[in-house]
């Protein structure tokens, strides 16, 4: 066992110890700096109570990831003996070793669930330990004080209620309401559908082995001011391997609700057209309830089943807005794209406004040549060749309006100015400056008359002597 190292003396220890990774940024101190600064933090790393600490909160952190594991796999026990038990009894079989069974699986399921709890209070204590050394929670306060017994008190419900013998025949009956139907269910068939949300462990626990949960992590965290907590991994780890982890969680929540559905649907005895019965049919229900589709060929026809539905269209929403964030981001371009892409829209449209201008300038070149042609006597003024240059007339006219329309979508597109309307545009910056000051100016004449005016026995000063930049000048004070 790992003693604790806090006790009554660490108190009057130096200054340093007290201060944690996250405190150096208090005093403006980094890991990358100056040399001076680099010399501070090798000595506040050489302390040995720090040491101490960094050590034994890289032990805690292995400590804590193996009781996960533990009871990540004994989860997968109880919800192995949970299934045996739900499958023997709705089976159609007449066979004399059901009961035994049934018996086995219940009692399967209480061992593990009560190894479960014992391994729930030894990793609590693990977590305990480690967010003292981490310096989360001050070394005097009490786990029951902490925010980590409402995270216990959960966890030690759900392993509490598994099916057991002290429930086995014991049954209750929901009342039948509109068109819904009355069934009898077991308290074992309930407490199954509680275990089901256990399968929930199974991903966490891929945030508890990643490489954002760990002493690394932790000592990061603190040099930014933040706290290494589970949400944080799993948030870090959905962003690292987004497309992974979307269809991980994806699969794992459709499958707890599909056997859910299973567990509820399991008592009715409905014809074929129209029910769950098999893992598929709910798994389907659930998918098509998700994505907001509804065919309509499956519904939920009991109490229970409407309250699945309905977590289950909440979860679908969520589910649905993950992966159309998932996929936008995806399409949405970073700024070097964006420019790429608008270099390219612009050399496309420089392209198409030069073949324009080229198209304008040779129908203008031909109309202006066939003209003086017929003008000096080199072409017969015919009604062919009239009709011929009143063609390209229309053909010109109607060149010159594309490149104008080309022209004036390329310009506001991009925002393109031209050296005169840069020049134009500085001139009328100066203009503005010059009015500006001269108004200025003018202001500050009138006040010194103002000023003058209504002193008695002010000194002669000529207002001539007020330079441009609005200074006095005292020759003749």
């Amino acid at each position: 066992m790992i003693k604790s190292k806090f006790d009554s003396s660490r108190a009057n220890d130096d200054s340093l110890f007290r201060l944690n990774l996250g405190g150096l940024r208090d005093l403006n101190i980094y890991p990358i700096g100056k040399s001076s600064d680099m010399s501070f933090l090798n000595k506040y790393l050489l302390d040995e109570n720090l040491k101490e600490d960094i050590r034994m909160i890289a032990e805690y952190f292995k400590l804590v990831t193996i009781d996960e594991l533990i009871n990540c796999l004994l989860v997968l026990m109880t919800l192995a003996s949970c299934f045996i038990y739900n499958e023997t009894k709705f089976c159609n079989s007449d066979c004399a070793h059901d009961e035994d069974i049934i018996d086995l699986s219940l009692i399967f399921s209480s061992i593990t669930s009560f190894l479960f709890i014992l391994n729930l209070i030894l990793k609590y204590y693990h977590y305990f330990q480690l967010y003292k050394y981490a310096k989360y929670i001050p070394y005097y306060i009490n786990f029951f004080k902490t925010r980590l017994l409402k995270s216990f008190i959960i966890e030690f419900i759900l392993a509490i209620l598994h099916p057991n013998l002290l429930f086995k025949n014991k049954t209750f009956t929901t009342n039948k309401t509109y068109n819904l139907k009355e069934v009898t269910y077991s308290y074992n068939d309930m407490f199954n559908l509680i275990q089901c949300l256990r399968l929930l462990y199974l991903i966490i626990i891929f945030a508890i082995c990643s490489d954002f949960y760990g002493p690394r992590a932790d000592r990061i965290c603190k040099m930014i001011g933040k706290r290494l907590n589970l949400y944080f991994s799993f948030r870090a780890l959905f962003i690292e391997h987004t497309p992974i982890m979307l269809g991980y969680c994806s699969l794992i929540i459709c499958s707890m609700l599909s056997y859910m559905l299973k567990i509820l649907n399991q008592p009715l005895e409905l014809n074929d057209t129209n029910n769950y019965k098999t893992f598929g049919n709910c798994f389907w229900y659930v998918v098509v309830t998700m994505t907001t589709v509804g065919y309509g060929d499956i519904y939920p026809e009991t109490t229970l089943e409407r309250l699945i539905g309905y977590l289950i269209s909440i979860t679908g929403t969520v589910v649905v807005a993950l992966v159309v964030s998932f996929f936008t981001d995806q399409v949405n371009l970073e700024d070097d794209e964006k420019n790429t892409v608008r270099f390219v829209e612009r050399v496309n449209e420089k392209e198409k406004l030069m073949d324009s201008s080229v198209t304008y300038f040779k129908l203008n070149m031909l109309y202006l040549l066939n003209k003086k042609k017929m003008e000096n006597g080199m072409i017969p003024k015919s009604e062919v060749n009239k009709n011929k240059l009143i063609r390209l007339l229309k053909e010109k006219i109607e060149a010159k309006k594309k490149f104008k329309a080309l022209f004036h979508r390329f310009h506001i597109k991009f925002k393109l100015e031209s050296d005169v309307d840069k020049i134009k545009k500085k001139i009328d910056n100066l203009d503005y400056t010059q009015k500006d000051l001269s108004l200025s100016i003018n202001k500050v004449k009138n006040k010194i008359k103002e000023l003058m005016r209504n002193m008695n026995g002010a000194p002669n000063i000529k207002i001539s002597n007020i330079e441009e930049n609005g200074v006095v000048d005292n020759k003749n004070d």
